[in-house]
């Protein structure tokens, strides 16, 4: 069977098309607004819940967190604390459970501009900068959370 001239540029340009579009998906960089939270969480704040070795060591941090208004994530308050020279560590705890979750690890050694964490009251997007638990790439890391914890999402390598 043979193909025609104009179906075979329509092939081409329809297969250049998808790996563009392909392409562009994988460069992307995630944003806030692509990760929404549900509505705000108004009601008064469960009594936290300390289970963890973790969780009972770090109980003032997280009392006081389970204390302030939601900064992430629509009912959760992001807190964190330093861990050693240019290092924090830190959690998220549910206003509306009690529950806490600790961060995907130590974050450290960041010696660009801005913070060395971004995250929103009504996004489940956060972004660390620099290293994750002083090891592996040194970029912009990114995480969506989920009930269950920080899924990783992609890291950006960057030069230091």
């Amino acid at each position: 069977m043979k193909v025609s001239q104009p179906i075979k540029i329509f092939a081409f340009i329809l297969l250049s098309t998808l790996v563009f579009l392909v392409s562009a998906e994988q460069n992307q960089i995630p944003q806030f607004r692509d990760y929404p939270a549900s509505a705000t969480y108004a009601g008064k704040s469960a009594k936290l819940i300390l289970l963890s070795p973790d969780e009972k060591a770090f109980r003032t941090r997280l009392h006081e967190a389970s204390q302030q208004s939601v900064n992430f994530a629509g009912e959760y308050v992001l807190s964190t604390w330093g861990c050693g020279a240019a290092c924090i560590y830190g959690a998220v705890v549910s206003l509306r459970t009690g529950r806490v979750t600790f961060l995907p690890g130590s974050i450290c050694c960041w010696e660009g501009g801005g913070k060395q964490l971004e995250f929103r009251a009504n996004s489940r997007l956060i972004v660390a900068a620099g290293v994750i638990n002083e090891q592996g790439e040194y970029g912009a890391h990114f995480y969506e959370f989920e009930k269950e914890g920080f899924k990783h999402l992609k890291t950006i390598p960057l030069s230091k």
